[in-house]
């Protein structure tokens, strides 16, 4: 028996990592072209701010979470990530799919890819692992995002084979794919099976791991459009754009980052000051200077926290209140409210 060996990974460091938003785009414009108004949605779920058209957007996870709730919602039992995937295309995934296109072989190009990843965004792990003779694709739902694993794996598995036909010229032909969760229920109507359509090849439900299997030669496939010059000015890109995720040097993220790791018990705008050495006037000067306030940062993690709550327990509204800090759970719908046009309760039964 062989030994697996990582040749790729992908890892989001944690569900406030903001994220990018390249994934959500082509869900909108998808979406789009079948006459849905996407803007709509968007106000709908309290994300009126969102330009999905900006490939340099951020989202949270929650964010992200919650529009796919809503477009499976939407649009049930018609495998529609395996849809969206299907649309996917280079362009779509702006400098990062220049990347691809211009990397010398396949195995470059998802190194790359994986390099880059969370400028597209995906809500979980992945990985690339050479088996012997095979390339395994796995995604590992490390964030545990629940019900959206299936709409995950069909939207990424299926990008994976259009985006293998774009680099190379020729169809991917997947040895088995081997899924975590039950048989969906869409595979059994009239329309056939989607996933046998989609990948044409054998499907395991209920496995140990999401993983899609391939020759492991074709990592070694050439590219006829790679350009060196191009891919190291595309990489700098890249990394360029990477360094303003979340950057630690941003003051205003690392109290955001702060936070985060005191829920309910949240340090007051003196107690962070003290972490940082200086007075609480110094502290709010510099988040002014990123147009940032104590009051806003906290107001975010909240939201943040609630959505994320909402989303994906069964806790009461009531104790979700209790954990984010609110005397009482008037407040914390009163907030909620305003944060998001909605009561807790209604956010909780649309997205259900």
């Amino acid at each position: 028996m062989t030994e697996e060996k990582v040749l790729a990974a992908y890892q989001p460091s944690s569900v406030h990592q903001p994220l990018g938003s390249l994934d959500i785009a082509l869900l909108l414009d998808s979406l789009e072209s079948r006459g849905i108004d996407c803007k709509a949605l968007l106000s709908s779920l309290g994300l009126t701010h969102i330009d999905w058209q900006d490939p340099n957007i951020q989202l949270s996870f929650a964010d992200k979470l919650m529009v796919f709730k809503a477009v499976n919602r939407l649009l049930p039992q018609e495998g529609l990530g395996l849809w969206l995937g299907q649309q996917a295309r280079l362009n779509h995934f702006g400098v990062l799919g220049y990347v691809l296109a211009t990397s010398a072989n396949v195995l470059e190009a998802v190194k790359s890819g994986f390099k880059y990843l969370r400028l597209n965004g995906p809500i979980f792990s992945v990985v690339l692992i050479q088996d012997s003779d095979e390339a395994i694709i796995r995604i590992e739902n490390s964030l545990d995002i629940g019900e959206m694993l299936p709409f995950c794996c069909e939207y990424f598995f299926s990008s994976i084979v259009s985006l293998f036909y774009q680099l190379t010229r020729q169809p991917l032909k997947v040895h088995e794919l081997r899924l975590s969760y039950p048989e969906p229920i869409y595979d059994l109507c009239s329309h056939g099976d989607k996933y046998q359509q989609r990948f044409a090849c054998n499907v395991e439900f209920n496995q140990t791991f999401c993983e899609l299997r391939f020759n492991g030669d074709l990592l070694h496939e050439p590219l006829k459009s790679h350009d060196a010059a191009s891919l190291e000015h595309y990489l700098s890109s890249c990394h360029s754009i990477m360094a303003s995720l979340g950057s630690p040097s941003i003051f205003s993220n690392q109290v955001r980052a702060m936070l985060y790791q005191e829920p309910g018990q949240f340090p007051s705008i003196e107690q962070l000051a003290d972490e940082f050495g200086c007075s609480s006037r110094t502290l709010r000067r510099e988040l002014s200077k990123e147009e940032a306030s104590y009051h806003d940062l906290l107001a975010e993690v909240r939201r943040e926290l609630a959505k994320e709550l909402l989303l994906n327990t069964d806790i009461s509204v009531e104790d979700i209140g209790e954990r984010l800090g609110y005397s009482d759970s008037a407040n914390f719908r009163r907030a909620f409210k305003s944060w998001m046009k909605q009561t807790p309760a209604q956010f909780r039964q649309r997205l259900s």
